[in-house]
């Protein structure tokens, strides 16, 4: 058939054999690359970490509307990451599903899943630092660092339950948006596919682990900033940042989020798909 017939999506059916293909190349892919391509993936997530926090820290447009709109810019992230061919950890839960078919292994899967999430840490602290050092923060008499501030104070003072919890829900949406990437034909398609989903779980205020590798580091950096923590006081009068550490960054908040996002996007996502489309039963 002629390649102009080709412009309807993928079928769920076909995305989930895609998925279950691509799930066998990533596990199979170099160190090498591996690693590097979850540096860049890290570092779009956290660009796009900062462009929300330059759109909502003085929008004064209204609760709902800043955080929507945050979500739309935040979707450049995830854009980046599915057209570049970047490796994010979130994103490959999805191996599960290639995991399932016995196509890969678990010494597979625990590898990729491991090489990824520290090539993603890598590449969201180092733009976290270059954020830092830029002096971007300083924008509008310190009103960027404050947000900022603001944003990294809250996730590390949510519950380990709720944490996990919004780390499924957020997952369950960048998964999503992944799923529906898989199923265009073109580049209009698969930037579609992300903007709505990944609108959804920002504006939700949910909750990503790849994400917060930029958000509370950055948010740590600048709290050891005496004019930033001046400025956070002034416009904080009640606000405390005693709680904002390293350890309340990893207990509080990364380990919780990430099973959850392990949740949201392999279990919810890719063990239902595989359920329906590729479980053989005896």
């Amino acid at each position: 058939m002629p390649d102009r017939l080709n412009v309807d999506i993928l079928t769920p059916d076909a995305v989930t054999a895609k998925a279950e293909e691509t799930g066998v190349k990533k596990a199979k892919n170099t160190l090498r690359s591996t690693v590097m391509l979850g540096i860049l993936a890290g570092a779009f997530i956290a660009l796009a970490g900062e462009f929300y926090t330059m759109v909502v820290f003085s929008s004064n447009l209204g609760y709902s509307i800043e955080r929507l709109l945050g979500g739309l810019v935040f979707s450049l992230g995830l854009i980046l990451v599915i057209i570049t061919g970047a490796e994010l950890f979130t994103g490959n839960t999805l191996l599960l599903i290639a995991y399932m078919t016995k196509k890969i292994n678990s010494l597979d899967l625990l590898r990729n899943w491991s090489l990824v999430y520290l090539g993603n840490l890598i590449g969201a602290v180092f733009v976290a630092l270059m954020v830092y050092y830029s002096r971007q923060w300083a924008l509008k008499d310190f009103a960027f660092a404050v947000e900022a501030l603001k944003i990294g104070t809250a996730k590390v003072n949510n519950g380990f339950i709720t944490a996990m919890v919004r780390g499924i829900l957020a997952n369950l949406l960048v998964v999503l948006a992944v799923w529906l990437s898989y199923s265009g034909r073109t580049l209009t398609d698969k930037v579609l596919a992300v903007v709505f989903p990944i609108s959804a779980f920002v504006a939700s205020g949910f909750e990503h682990s790849i994400a917060n590798m930029y958000f509370v580091p950055f948010a740590l950096m600048l709290k050891a900033n005496p004019q930033v923590q001046q400025a956070y006081m002034a416009a904080v009068p009640n606000g405390s940042l005693s709680g904002l550490t390293t350890s309340t960054f990893i207990l509080n908040n990364l380990i919780p989020v990430t099973i959850g996002n392990i949740i949201g996007g392999g279990v919810f996502v890719g063990l239902g798909y595989w359920f329906v489309y590729l479980y053989k039963r005896a």
